[in-house]
Order: C-alpha cells, then structure tokens, then sequence
C-alpha cells in the first residue's frame, strides 16, 4: 500500500507546483482587453489615448474608434483590480476598472465580457470645443498692425483653465500662445505675444487662471506679433495653446504620455491628443 501511495503524492505535488490548466481556464479569460471609445461632440479625428495602470501598456484607437490591448508581455505577479484610463486633453478623464490573476483577465469581471471586450461602448464626455473662426482672414489679418486669429470656444463642463492672457493697458484682453505646424516641412514653431511700448519697455504676456461654465460661448483671439514671427513659405495648422485642470491624472498616464512637459507651452505639446480644429495659413 505504502509504494502505491508515492506516484499519487508526486503527482499532486507536481500539480501544486506548476501551472494547472484547468485552473486557468476557470478563473481567467484571456490576455487580450479591445472595446470601442467614442469622443462626444467630436469636431476633428482625434484618437482616444488609452493606458492600463501597473502595465505602463499606452495605446490609442484607430479610425473606427477601436483598440486593443494585448496583456500577454505583462507583469505576471499583477493580481486584484487595475484600471483602464482614457484621456484626451480637452475631455474628461475615463476609466473602467479590470480584475487579474497572475497577469491575466480574472472570469469575474463586469466591464468584460468573456472575450476581453468592453460589455459597453465608452462615451467621452467633452470639456470644451475650440474651433477656429471660419471668418479668419489670415493673410489680411497678418497685415493689420495687431494681427490676430480667432477661436470660438463653447464649454460642455465646468473646467478650469490655465492660458496666456496680454493686454494693452485698456480693457482688452486678448489671448496669447500659438502652436505653429509647418505642414510642409513638419517644423514646429512656438509664439507668445511680445512687444515694446512707447516708452521702450518690454510688454510680456501672462499667465492666466480662466474659471469657464457649461454653455458658456465664448471668442479667443490670439495674438500675433509678425516682427518676432518669421514664416518661411508653406501651409501652417496654427492652434492655441491652453491647459485644462484635471481634477486627477495618474502619474504613470502622465509619464507615459511623455511627462509633465506636454503639459506645458513646448514642443511636446504638438503631441498632446485633443481634439481642436486648427486654422490654416499659407505663406507664398
């Protein structure tokens, strides 16, 4: 009896120490996450950043609103709730919360199905349009002797805003911080409003605290100063710069969409997904 005994205890011994299928296939689903993510009130083809926490996996969706996440290269000691965020700058932030076992989709899950796929569709919610002006007379507005090109901003959520603000001394504040796209050669160029008054002091734009409310309509025109600007012949996409406070932004969705630079008036700003419909200029 004692001998009969040994090659039953080696074999549950065995099984203990290494990986049961039947286990896994009870108690997780797979290691590959996809759903659809709509933007509302979208104006351009922007694209949905998506970001699976722990797993520093960041993609985006594609034309159709798709995407898909394949978990298979992750972290195998990943166990209990993780989340999914989606960001898009000028959006609220999403999210839906996942369950995994030893890196893979747990069985009980209530925003996957069985296959990995979101059970609904993600509807994001949008902060605020910003549109340029279809009456911008570009060319003729770079002749006037404070040029400016102007969009109209409509606010779907309370929000705070950071932008540049410059006045003149009257009452007139105009906004200031351009994001210029050299569509021909792909250069990038960055301008605030500067100049000098008549007494030779230098005049600088600031930073400004902006408070906006739903259905607020509101017109920014930006600033151009055409002496410190100097365009070479091409088609520009010119947006303007601002920053919208999220009430929360995980650290690791920051650092994985380029650190806290893209949030700021820099190159890496061109890179922040958002969904703003530029103004065109053509310099011939």
């Amino acid at each position: 009896m004692k001998n009969n005994h040994i090659p039953l205890f080696l074999f549950l011994t065995y099984l203990s120490c290494t990986s049961n299928p039947i286990w896994n296939d009870s108690s997780t689903i797979g290691s590959i996450i996809s759903g659809t993510v709509v933007p509302e009130n979208r104006n351009g083809n922007v694209r949905v950043c998506i970001w699976l926490e722990d797993f520093n996996i960041i993609t985006y969706t594609n034309e159709q609103d798709r995407f898909i996440i394949n978990i298979n290269e992750g972290l195998k000691d990943v166990s209990g709730q993780r989340k999914i965020y989606f960001f898009i700058h000028n959006y609220l932030l999403d999210s839906i919360a996942v369950n995994f076992i030893n890196g893979r989709l747990a069985n009980n899950q209530l925003s996957l199905d069985e296959n990995g796929e979101l059970v609904n569709t993600i509807y994001m919610k949008k902060v605020l349009s910003c549109i340029a002006n279809p009456n911008n007379q570009i060319n003729e507005s770079l002749e006037l002797s404070s040029p400016y090109i102007g969009f109209n901003t409509i606010v779907h959520q309370n929000s705070n805003i950071d932008i540049y603000r410059f006045s003149f001394g009257d009452s007139t504040l105009y906004n200031s911080g351009l994001m210029i796209y050299n569509i021909t050669n792909n250069d990038k160029v960055l301008h605030r409003y500067a100049t000098i008054d008549n007494n030779g002091n230098p005049l600088q734009d600031y930073s400004f605290p902006l408070n906006v409310e739903i259905y607020d309509e509101l017109v920014w025109n930006y600033l151009i100063n055409i002496d410190e600007l100097n365009l070479a012949q091409g088609e520009y996409l010119v947006a303007p710069y601002f920053q919208i406070k999220h009430s929360y932004l995980p650290i690791g969705l920051i650092n994985a969409l380029g650190g806290m630079e893209i949030f700021t008036f820099s190159n890496e700003y061109f890179n922040m997904p958002m969904d703003i419909v530029s103004a065109n200029i053509l310099i011939d």
